[in-house]
């Protein structure tokens, strides 16, 4: 458990600090906020998709965060 922990905080630090995986995150969200943002009043299913698109890649981030999160409390057990 105590070295899957460490892989995924591991894997989590690599991505969040990937120039190439910050830059498609960036992308992946402005393309869905422009959409949002371009949309007519009827286009209620081009909102739709944009939101669930934006909440999943929210998501990605939280994940990440947590994994590291993870990390830092097992550091914190361990010294105590």
């Amino acid at each position: 458990m105590t070295t899957e922990i460490r892989i995924t905080a591991d894997e989590a630090k690599r991505l969040k600090n990937d120039t190439a995986f910050k830059q498609f995150m960036q992308s992946v969200r402005d393309d869905q906020l422009r959409l949002f943002a371009d949309s007519s009043a009827s286009d209620v299913d081009v909102r739709e998709d944009a939101h669930a698109i934006l909440r999943a890649v929210n998501q990605i981030e939280i994940t990440l965060d947590a994994a590291l999160a993870a990390e830092v409390i097992l550091d914190r057990k361990q010294r105590n």
